[in-house]
């Protein structure tokens, strides 16, 4: 069926016409060909790595997806913050599980986000051991935060450009 045009939003679309509106988007607007995209990342386990997702439409998520890299080991936490820095969603500290493929994550509860925005997708974790996949080429924002707590997920003052290998592949759900 093709919905009525005067009843598809600008920004989302209108659920009275029984449309599901997509709930995955990606860091840096391009989600992974391979598992072995981007670079293989080693974390501190006293910094936050930080990257951009931008959400077209309004939309209700129920987690977040991160790509592992090469091994997994200890805990990982992700949180979802807003164009300010302002954490809006987050995850219970989840075992990291699936060498080179993506692990999703779910919030604590569901999320509606309004679109468009822009987005950030945080990432922690507790062991030096984990690896995770990382963007190597992009013009979105990406960095970290250091001097941080495991599980303590700050306000933060979001990065203004793309830093190579900090900010983790990445997806919402």
């Amino acid at each position: 069926r093709i919905p009525d045009m005067a009843r598809v939003t600008k920004f989302g679309i209108d659920p009275a016409q029984g449309l599901n509106a997509p709930v995955a988007w990606s860091t840096g607007e391009a989600t992974a060909t391979s598992t072995t995209m981007g670079t293989d990342t080693t974390p501190v386990v006293t910094e936050t790595y930080v990257a951009r997702v931008f959400i077209p439409l309004n939309t209700t998520l129920t987690g977040l997806s991160v790509l592992n890299g090469s091994a997994v080991a200890g805990n990982i936490t992700l949180a979802l913050a807003d164009s300010n820095g302002s954490i809006v969603a987050n995850t219970a500290s989840t075992a990291a599980s699936g060498t080179a493929a993506y692990q999703q994550v779910a919030f604590t509860a569901p999320l509606t986000v309004k679109g468009p925005g822009e987005y950030f997708i945080l990432l922690q974790s507790n062991n030096t051991s984990y690896r995770f996949r990382s963007h190597t080429l992009g013009n979105f924002k990406t960095g970290k935060l250091t001097a941080q707590t495991y599980g303590t997920l700050p306000s933060f003052t979001p990065p203004t450009g793309f830093t190579t290998a900090l900010g983790p592949i990445a997806s919402t759900y």
